[in-house]
């Protein structure tokens, strides 16, 4: 089973971090849209104009695998 892990901090302090199961799930927590997780998971986000912002925030998300509960 596929899980995502997301942390979304800003200058090194955590702000977010959680597992959860699909991206969409990550989508609706954040209030981004499905494109944006699915960008950062892919690790495709380009930062054209953010990079003037001091306090502008990292996200990360990762796929970990999760081992099935055995019945």
């Amino acid at each position: 089973m596929v899980c995502f892990n997301c942390k979304v901090s800003i200058n090194g302090n955590i702000l977010h971090e959680k597992t959860y199961d699909t991206l969409k799930e990550i989508s609706k927590e954040l209030n981004l849209s499905y494109q944006q997780v699915a960008d950062y998971s892919a690790n495709r986000v380009k930062r054209r104009n953010t990079n003037n912002f001091i306090y502008y925030p990292q996200v990360e998300i990762t796929k970990i695998k999760k081992e099935k509960p055995q019945d």
